[in-house]
């Protein structure tokens, strides 16, 4: 097989260690749309087993894999590349044009900021130096500098503005980026922004702490009320620890399912079949229970914006497996109650209703129809009185919204 292009080396910070190593080497390949990635010779030779993307690209030393969506991309480097946001920054940086292969969206964004533990270059090294996450200032300056950027206002801080350009890696159609505070925790930093409806950053900081209150796994966050009413929400990334990273697979590549590039795949948007991936990688019993305990808690507080990048597994060094990650991105919808989901609840079924929660339980791990239906129904309670926790940081319009859609969909959930 002819190879035209040149290579694009992989990186991968060791899970046992937090060295970095050189896992393999992506290549486009002499037809447009084709990609090819390999495992390095000798990160094999080193009796490294880790693989990056365990559905995807499995450690199969010596086998060159194709890729087979995204234009010839991976799908876990799909992953580490920048989506609307970030690559709408690349744009304006580098004048890139429409249709420009993602490939060089991953080559272009910063290694400081990447999702997971893979970097890449052009070296068959990787550069230490630029794996080096550099602080940000203080968190008003980054949320003006974040709305600047957003409305095509001139630089509040022009030195500021160019690190965040450089640094345009993490996911999501929002303006964001990372702060790293005196702790040495990082965080996603998103404020509102002017053509929002709502107040996006409280609905997500609520929509968080009610599940976390409701006994779920849920990202940390923390909500910082700016200065002309304006708000700004922190989230914990769970995919960072000091100067340790975690490698990240999405629910997009554990289910083979482009997005958002090819938004008619929605037969592998499923919840069910997500639950099947977690035992089939290897992840524990109790991870698909919390992602049967999700979807309830989407159904009930109406985030219908759960698609297949919303969920992502993250690999545990201590336990050496994959684990379901922390929720996130969880915001219910600010404008009307929805019927359904945007992630199957059961074979064929987006509607929220309690048939369509209970009708393929098995694959959650559930032994019986009585158990998840019992199980189901002290959920429900939990998530009643987790939101008695966090209402008071709503306003009077949001909260009576929310209340309202919570007893509507109990009405749809519960047992007649």
């Amino acid at each position: 097989m002819q190879i035209i292009s040149k290579p694009l080396y992989v990186y991968l910070q060791r899970p046992d260690n937090g060295e970095w190593v050189t896992v393999g080497r992506y290549q486009a390949g002499p037809v447009a749309g084709k990609g090819y990635f390999k495992y390095a010779p000798s990160y094999a030779d080193a009796s490294h087993d880790w693989s990056i993307d365990p559905v995807n690209l499995p450690f199969l030393p010596g086998m060159e894999k194709e890729a087979r969506r995204y234009g010839g991309l991976h799908d876990v480097l799909r992953d580490a590349c920048p989506d609307a946001w970030g690559q709408a920054l690349l744009k304006r940086e580098h004048n890139l044009p429409s249709g420009t292969p993602m490939s060089r969206y991953l080559l272009l964004a910063s290694n400081a900021d990447r999702w997971g533990a893979l970097a890449v270059g052009t070296a068959r090294k990787p550069s230490i130096a630029e794996l080096q996450r550099p602080r940000l200032p203080q968190l008003s300056l980054l949320v003006e500098e974040l709305r600047a950027i957003h409305e095509r206002l001139p630089p509040v801080d022009i030195r500021l503005r160019r690190r965040l350009v450089q640094t345009a890696s993490v996911g999501g159609a929002r303006p964001k980026a990372t702060l790293r505070d005196d702790d040495g925790q990082f965080w996603l930093v998103k404020p509102q922004i002017a053509t929002d409806t709502a107040d996006i950053p409280v609905l997500e900081h609520v929509g968080q702490q009610w599940g976390a209150a409701s006994g779920l796994n849920f990202a940390h966050t923390i909500l910082h009320r700016q200065e002309k009413g304006r708000s700004a929400i922190r989230v914990l990334r769970y995919d960072r620890h000091g100067g340790r990273r975690s490698m990240c697979v999405s629910a997009a590549s554990l289910l083979q399912a482009e997005y958002p590039d090819n938004l008619m795949q929605t037969d592998r948007w499923s919840y069910p079949r997500l639950a099947e991936e977690l035992r089939r990688i290897g992840a524990p019993a109790e991870d698909r229970l919390e992602l049967f305990g999700r979807m309830v808690f989407n159904a009930v507080c109406g985030n219908d914006d759960d698609h297949v990048r919303n969920h992502a597994v993250v690999y545990s060094g201590s336990e050496a497996r994959w684990r379901l990650s922390p929720a996130f991105d969880v915001v219910p919808n600010p404008v009307e109650t929805p019927s359904t989901l945007t992630m199957q609840l059961s074979t064929g079924r987006f509607d929220i209703s309690r048939a369509a929660l209970l009708a393929d339980v098995h694959r959650f791990g559930f032994g019986s129809g009585e158990e998840a239906s019992g199980y189901l129904t002290a959920l429900l309670t939990r998530i009643e009185h987790g939101y008695l926790q966090v209402a008071d940081c709503l306003d009077p319009h949001s909260e009576e919204m929310l209340r309202q859609r919570m007893q509507h969909n109990f009405a749809r959930l519960q047992a007649s």
